[in-house]
């Protein structure tokens, strides 16, 4: 009897051993999926004015992410696939020594047929190819169809794959674009390679993009991006001058190339997004696709629009590919609306553009969006310029997209549905993890 009863006491306290971990466990997810608690400052705060434009606001961004600001390179907005893939193509088909591609999306199809054999002409010239594709984004990439290539001897990766050892961090995607011609000419925005970016935007199957064409420095800095998530997923360091060809500069842009690998504690994009909007004398354009911006970002917002600040925002519609990502980010509509900042939805189609502009002078553009993945969770890369004519085409681009957009007034907005509140309600308990 002594025996049986030591063994079921045992037996007892390792089942509630076990019950208290697996409670702890399910709490901790809940958590993660629902709470930020503890996973940023709950706000930012700034001692003394900084301006757009000044030495003492390009010295805070410098410091608190953590990256020179440069001079040199250029870059050539690009709009919509029509203008976008003949740039891409014809740089590819001129590539003498390398291609590199890096992309979180790549699904079958036309666009991905005319690729392959853009890559597979320049193989057959002696060309080094190397393909880096994320692993959840190109769940649906035609692997067969890369077996000619890596046959010719092009090299395909994939970013964390699904294995062992990789799980606590396989929510944590390489959403990087980085696609570099030489080391000389480059490109970085919002693209994937799938047929939805074909087109002009012309119908709700063709989205509306834009991506950016970058020469010199600029160009170098996008080869950094690739190299660095590249030697991460292979163990394969490219270096010399192959890769990094020497070059003469030619133009006086001032740039931050930021390649965010966040941290537990370290936000870079949250903190440039945050610094550059609080920095905003007289205007804020946001044009993305995913705006379900945190706490910390919806309060700089307000406060610029209560200071006399233009905040304007443009997100999509109904034409959103991720609808749980647009309910989350309506959530917040009508806090933001009561202090000021404008919003409207794009209605052709789906609009994937990713830049914000301040002052019409600073633009951010890259593969970010403005939420809580892309700064604490993602792999992302964002050029920060400051330069007039960039900033100005971006303002002409947001100006005629908003011509198509529906604005959306407060007094309306307080007039929807209950059906609609409650899919906006839930969506935004998983804000932490859009």
């Amino acid at each position: 009897m002594e025996s049986i009863s030591f063994f079921s006491l045992a037996l007892i306290i390792i089942l509630s051993i076990g019950f208290l971990f697996a409670t702890v466990g399910c709490v901790s997810v809940v958590i993660s999926l629902f709470a930020s608690w503890g996973r940023r400052q709950e706000h930012f705060t700034m001692k003394g004015d900084v301006h757009m434009g000044t030495d003492v606001f390009f010295r805070a961004v410098s410091s608190q992410v953590g990256v020179p600001l440069e001079d040199g390179g250029a870059l050539t907005l690009l709009q919509n696939g029509d203008e976008i893939f003949p740039a891409m193509l014809g740089a590819i088909a001129s590539a003498k020594h390398s291609v590199h591609i890096m992309v979180f999306i790549w699904n079958d199809g036309l666009l991905s047929d005319m690729f392959l054999a853009a890559l597979a002409e320049r193989l057959a010239a002696g060309v080094e190819v190397r393909l880096l594709i994320d692993s959840l984004g190109g769940i649906r990439a035609p692997e067969q169809k890369f077996l000619p290539l890596t046959a010719a001897g092009a090299t395909v990766a994939w970013y964390r794959k699904f294995e062992f050892g990789k799980l606590t961090r396989f929510h944590r995607r390489s959403h990087r674009r980085s696609i570099v011609i030489d080391g000389s000419v480059a490109f970085t925005g919002g693209m994937s390679i799938s047929d939805e970016w074909l087109g002009n935007a012309q119908s709700s199957q063709s989205w509306r993009d834009c991506m950016f064409g970058v020469d010199g420095i600029m160009a170098q800095r996008l080869q950094d991006v690739f190299v660095q998530s590249w030697h991460a997923a292979t163990g394969e360091i490219l270096q010399g001058a192959e890769y990094f060809p020497p070059f003469m500069p030619q133009y006086d842009t001032r740039f931050m190339s930021i390649v965010s690998s966040p941290t537990d504690d370290v936000h870079p994009i949250r903190t440039l997004f945050w610094l550059s909007l609080a920095a905003a004398q007289k205007s804020i354009i946001i044009a993305n696709a995913y705006f379900v911006p945190d706490e910390i970002i919806r309060a700089i917002l307000k406060e610029r629009a209560r200071a006399g600040v233009s905040v304007r925002v443009l997100v999509p519609n109904k034409h959103n590919d991720m609808p749980p990502v647009q309910w989350a980010g309506r959530y917040y509509y009508e806090d933001m609306l009561m202090a000021g900042v404008e919003i409207a939805e794009y209605q052709p189609t789906m609009m994937h553009s990713k830049f914000i502009v301040v002052d019409g002078v600073w633009s951010i553009v890259g593969s970010a969006n403005v939420d809580v993945r892309s700064k604490e969770l993602n792999e992302e890369n964002v050029f920060a310029v400051y330069d007039k004519v960039l900033g100005g085409a971006l303002a002409k681009t947001f100006s005629r997209d908003s011509k198509k957009a529906l604005a959306i007034s407060l007094a309306r907005w307080r007039r929807r549905g209950f059906w609609w509140r409650t899919k906006e309600a839930v969506s935004a308990l998983f804000t932490e993890q859009f």
